[in-house]
């Protein structure tokens, strides 16, 4: 991956390189003197580039080298400022360029103007040149060399010394422990198969994985006469773990000190045996490979666990041996309870009553981690004291790395902090802008990430987006962000959340770097001393008065409760939103039209009633989004279509765009438009939007008038064009009253056989608005579909058949008025091999009405991990006399199980249900959802 132009690591400094080269180019003239300052600059700068590069891998620098990193840093944001100041002043088109006598006139004040700010570049440059200058000799005096950066290799890893002594002293283990024994058994707890099994233990630190590896290794490896445990690390020496497994499995020959060789020796020495291994703490794939190649795969019955925080790397691992993975899961609020007053008052002992209520309050904060509930609890051992308690409870949301005690937990954080990349580095700080427990959507933290500068453009098929969904997948393998899956496993869409013990830790790092500036925090104060680069705002706060604002890149405030500061104050701006913010009124925006730097701007659910038409005057947006908390009809002037440079447009149905939007040819994204409130004209335009990437689009029937047959006839047409184009995501939502069909029956008229054909290219369709059509036998085109859901009148078994044979489908959503594919004479739709769904993950399959009347045969949908199933009559699913058998245990990989309206089912349903779930050899998670 290519450096990010902004990070943690460097700050501004690779932006500002490019921005250097850019005044070099003759468009801009500059003074006598100035060009070869320039290129002073940068060759001091990028010296300063590389080599904050070389010391973002070491762990912890010195005072003084903290200290010259951290000035290079803020420099690097200045001088930016300094240079887009410049050339916004100097000015870039031809087209704006007045003419007649006026014209004339303000031509020579603009030349005039021009000439002063190019003398005033000249100025600051030399100023610049000498600040340099001065941070370059500081870095000699302080003799930072590589000798600093080779430190990093010698880490210990600090998880040892935290480690539980006595993995029983673990609450909770016990079921986890008999789980992994069944996996590792084929599902039977004390009937070993012939055959080598594998089980990867996958969660983030801290959770126990090495606790629980450890539990297995004493109590069911003790029955294997050959066997190790080894710790693989960040920094691996292979040499050095190969001869250990070696030595622990009995082997007394020579070992030699090469890699090969010793790989070799393993195979040969285990080919008859009958081993236990324990691969732990797994970082990598290639760490993995290197290992796994000298394991026999012998048939006596051997056992394999690795444990990792990476999901791929667990995939990875089970792949050769067709393992299970075993996601390590938080403490229950009863196991956490146990383990941190045994911990306090030792076995047996209950909490005293005047501890009760901030004792469950701190467990609730340390969200069911061992570890953070051994570090809290370390600290309260010698204290009865409440208000002691009181201040313990305050200070765990205030960034854990001040607790002397937390030391360790924060240690084991870091670890896996310092093993990301600066790009992954800014990505996982910049989630300490969010409050605590917040919902955090997918697609607005990737856009917030890419205006800041945090996602590197690569040259290639990918979108910048794109890469920033791989940056997104790779801290969710990681473990650091968490899928919020109860929401996420009906609806899809992508949110996720930060663990409350991570988030302390990212906000630590994040005030240590002045990278992010939180105000509303509780025990979080800004240091006065340093610019706001990113504010945060929450909770009702107030801005210091004697913090700088005037050099804050990005500004977001949270809750209704906000103060907001004047928004002249925030001159260097390029990114603003307003979550939830009822009291953003319309005069409160006044002045938005002069953060001329603006690239990214979000109202979500403000009190402002109108669209604030000085967002027209923000020519350097590329992200506009409005959400309105009061609905009401808003009317976007027509001069909105000179945002030549916006890429992504998402508004509520209330919005209406101007008809001429087909010159927008920068729109990549475009969400939220109600078609039947736009105009036939606006419709055919969409056809012109050659680079949109993703459209999604309202049909309510309520808001159709009488010209709809011309509309919806103009935006087919026009889905047909951007298909032919580069749209790769569509998506209808929407409805109508029984009384008011004639609208969407005349929208699924003109989806034809064609229609289907012409977005061969897509790889999501999301079809929620109900329109009365069969699956189309050219829906077989959609050969690049991963994701898609199909809203229909009935479900039959023609229509599985067709939706089995799309190649790349991962995601299937069925959703349908009426259920109707028992058919005549009640016969269930099957699901067999046959039908293919090779890839497919993930399946819900709803109904308003009706039963299920659903049978997996053997063999089908061979890689589906979640199942959801929502239905109306849940009394009645059994169709094998009470035995609930429709096949569920046939699903080999399926991992989770959703079912909606857990109130509506029938106890004498339900319990069948359960044990059907159970007895599937992969025992799967029982989600109970709700469904709107």
């Amino acid at each position: 991956m290519e450096q990010a132009m902004v990070s943690v690591a460097t700050g501004a400094l690779k932006l500002v390189l490019g921005k250097l080269a850019t005044l070099l180019i003759e468009e801009f003239k500059l003074v006598v003197g100035v060009r070869g300052k320039i290129r002073f600059l940068q060759a001091e700068l990028e010296a300063m580039h590389a080599f904050l590069l070389k010391m973002s891998w070491v762990e912890e620098p010195d005072e003084q080298a903290k200290s010259w990193m951290k000035q290079v840093r803020e420099l690097s944001y200045d001088i930016h400022d300094s240079i887009d100041d410049f050339m916004l002043r100097v000015g870039d088109g031809e087209s704006t360029k007045p003419k007649g006598v006026k014209g004339f006139i303000k031509r020579s004040m603009n030349l005039l103007t021009e000439t002063k700010t190019r003398r005033r570049i000249g100025k600051e440059v030399k100023s610049l040149e000498t600040l340099v200058k001065e941070v370059a000799d500081r870095r000699a005096r302080y003799r930072i060399d590589d000798s600093i950066c080779k430190a990093t290799n010698a880490t210990v890893d600090p998880r040892v010394s935290c480690q539980y002594k006595d993995p029983s002293e673990l609450e909770g283990i016990e079921g986890p422990t008999e789980k992994i024994i069944k996996m590792l058994n084929g599902g039977e707890e004390d009937a070993p198969v012939p055959q080598l099994k594998l089980v990867s233990i996958v969660g983030f630190g801290g959770l126990g994985k090495t606790t629980l590896a450890r539990r297995v290794y004493d109590t069911f490896g003790k029955h294997f006469d050959y066997r190790a445990f080894v710790s693989v690390s960040r920094h691996p020496n292979m040499v050095m773990i190969l001869k250990d497994i070696l030595s622990q499995v009995g082997y007394d020959g020579h070992l030699s000190e090469i890699e090969e060789s010793l790989i070799g020796t393993i195979s040969m020495y285990l080919e008859n045996k009958r081993y236990f291994i324990v691969v732990d703490d797994v970082w990598d794939v290639q760490s993995w490979d290197t290992i796994n190649r000298g394991f026999s795969k012998n048939s006596h019955g051997s056992k394999i666990i690795t444990t990792t925080r990476v999901s791929k790397v667990a995939e990875s691992c089970c792949i050769p041996y067709g393992g299970c993975v075993h996601n390590l899961m938080p403490l229950s609020t009863v196991d956490s309870e146990r383990l941190f007053l045994r911990r306090i008052f030792g076995n047996g002992q209950q909490c005293p009553r005047h501890l009760k209520r901030v004792s469950d309050k701190i467990l609730e904060k340390c969200g069911g981690l061992p570890l953070a509930i051994l570090a809290i609890s370390g600290l309260l051992a010698t204290n009865r004291q409440e208000d002691q308690w009181e201040q313990v409870q305050n200070s765990i949301g205030q960034g854990l790395g001040s607790n002397p005690a937390a030391e360790g937990m924060m240690r084991i954080l870091s670890f896996s902090y310092f093993n990301l990349n600066p790009c992954l580095r800014s990505c996982l700080l910049y989630l300490s802008i969010y409050p605590e427990d917040d919902m955090i959507y997918k697609e607005d933290l990737i856009m917030r990430w890419i205006v800041e500068g945090f996602i590197p453009e690569e040259h290639g098929v990918q979108t910048i987006y794109e890469i920033g969904e791989r940056c997104y997948n790779e801290l969710v393998n990681r473990s650091l962000i968490q899928p919020a899956e109860g929401i996420h496993f009906v609806d899809r869409k992508d949110r996720c959340r930060v663990h409350d013990t991570i988030l302390d830790f990212v906000i630590s790092k994040s005030k240590e770097d002045n990278f992010v500036t939180l105000l509303g925090v509780p025990g979080v104060h800004p240091d006065p001393q340093n610019k706001a680069r990113r504010l945060s705002l929450q909770s009702g706060c107030e801005i210091p008065t004697d913090l700088l604002l005037s050099n804050a890149r990005s500004l977001v405030a949270f809750g209704v409760a906000v103060k907001l500061p004047s928004l002249k104050e925030f001159k260097n701006l390029r990114a603003l939103s307003f979550e939830g913010c009822r009291q953003l009124e319309d005069h409160l925006v006044v002045g938005i039209g002069n953060l001329c730097h603006l690239k990214h701007l979000r109202f979500h659910k403000t009190g402002i009633r109108k669209f604030p038409e000085e967002i027209v005057k923000l020519q350097f947006l590329e992200t506009l989004e409005i959400s309105l908390f009061y609905s009401g009809l808003n009317k976007i002037p027509s001069t909105f279509c000179q945002l030549r440079r916006l890429v992504h447009l998402a508004v509520d149905s209330d919005f209406i765009l101007p008809d001429d939007i087909g010159g927008m040819q920068a729109l990549q994204v475009l969400e939220g438009i109600d078609v039947f409130r736009h105009s036939t004209k606006f419709c055919q335009q969409l056809g012109q939007l050659t680079n949109l990437r993703k459209l999604q689009l309202e049909l309510w029937s309520f808001s159709a008038g009488e010209n709809f047959q011309e509309q919806i006839k103009e935006l087919v047409s026009s889905i047909r064009k951007l298909g032919n184009a580069k749209l790769y995501s569509l998506q209808t939502d929407g409805g109508y009253d029984y009384e008011d069909e004639e609208p969407m029956e005349e929208f699924a008229f003109h989806l034809d056989e064609s229609w289907f054909y012409a977005l061969c290219g897509l790889r999501e369709l999301v079809m929620k608005a109900p329109i009365p059509l069969r699956v189309p036998r050219s829906m077989n085109s959609l050969s690049n579909v991963h994701k898609l859901w199909l809203h229909l009148f009935e479900i039959q078994q023609a229509d599985i058949d067709i939706l089995g044979n799309l190649p790349a489908l991962q995601e299937l959503t069925l959703f349908a008025e009426d259920y109707a594919a028992a058919g005549p004479k009640g016969r269930p739709l099957r699901i067999s091999p046959n039908h293919g769904f090779s890839f497919l993950t993930y399946f819900l399959i709803a109904t308003e009405s009706g039963d299920l009347g659903l049978i997996f045969e053997a063999g089908s949908m061979p890689k589906l991990q979640k199942l959801v199933l929502i239905f109306k009559e849940y009394d009645s699913w059994s169709r094998t006399k009470g035995n609930f058998d429709f096949g569920i245990g046939h699903l080999a990989c399926l991992t989770s199980v959703g079912i909606a309206r857990p109130d509506e089912i029938e106890p004498e349903s339900k319990a069948p249900f359960e044990r059907a779930i159970e007895a599937h050899p992969n025992h799967p998670s029982l989600e109970e959802l709700e469904w709107q």
